[in-house]
């Protein structure tokens, strides 16, 4: 084998390695800032300007908590997203601290950029909608993949739990559901993610184990 064979070989071994450390050292430390919201801008068909503030990461345990000191979870878990919730405890939720569920409109404009430029931070992975099924525990810290931001720095639009808007529609069965934006799985020890344009719909009064939501608010506090 060539001497510039082996060292790109070394090299490739090395960068992978490197780059693997690297990205669980910041998978794996504590978001300091759980409580930040990033603001949003955009024009509407009309062409006025609006603007709302979108939580950062998805809402925790330990924010929850703060609400209601029935929710159980290790202490471990404080800074992972909040799960198990239905549709209206979020909403009372997102009422109490003085905000509210995003549309699905603006869920997808705060995923983007601009309207017009799509988000893909797992561009080294196969795009595959994933449908959400109870039972599925794929949960982690809030904020934990560090490449699933947006360019507004708003973390795990694409991947995490799945998250609740608010919108809802009736099923065939006239049960009551909302639209879920946002989740990903692990399939066959590979993961997927669902891109942002990607929806499911979920009974509004159904609990899953990798189903969240975050909040928006209309003025900064």
């Amino acid at each position: 084998m060539k001497r510039s064979l082996i060292l790109l070989v070394l090299l490739t071994i090395f960068s992978g390695a490197a780059w693997s450390i690297w990205e669980f050292r910041h998978a794996t430390i504590p978001v300091t800032d759980i409580d930040v919201m990033k603001k949003v801008e955009y024009k509407k068909h009309t062409n006025d300007e609006k603007i709302f503030w979108i939580d950062k990461y998805e809402v925790t345990n330990g924010q929850y908590w703060r609400w209601d000191e029935s929710l159980d979870f290790p202490e471990s878990k404080v800074d992972f997203p909040v799960t198990n919730i239905d549709w209206y405890q979020a909403m009372a939720y997102a009422k109490h601290v003085g905000k509210r569920l995003p549309s699905q409109e603006e869920w997808l404009i705060a995923a983007h950029a601009t309207p017009e430029d799509e988000f893909n931070p797992w561009d080294s992975f196969t795009r595959i909608p994933y449908v959400p099924e109870a039972g599925s525990n794929h949960v982690y810290r809030a904020g934990k993949f560090w490449r699933d931001r947006t360019a507004l720095g708003i973390a795990n639009m694409s991947g995490n739990v799945w998250e609740w808007t608010a919108d809802t529609l009736r099923l065939a069965d006239s049960s009551l559901a909302a639209i879920v934006k946002g989740g990903f799985t692990y399939k066959k020890k590979k993961l997927y993610f669902t891109g942002i344009d990607k929806t499911d719909t979920v009974r509004v009064d159904e609990m899953r184990e990798n189903l969240g939501f975050r909040c928006i608010r209309d003025k900064k506090k």
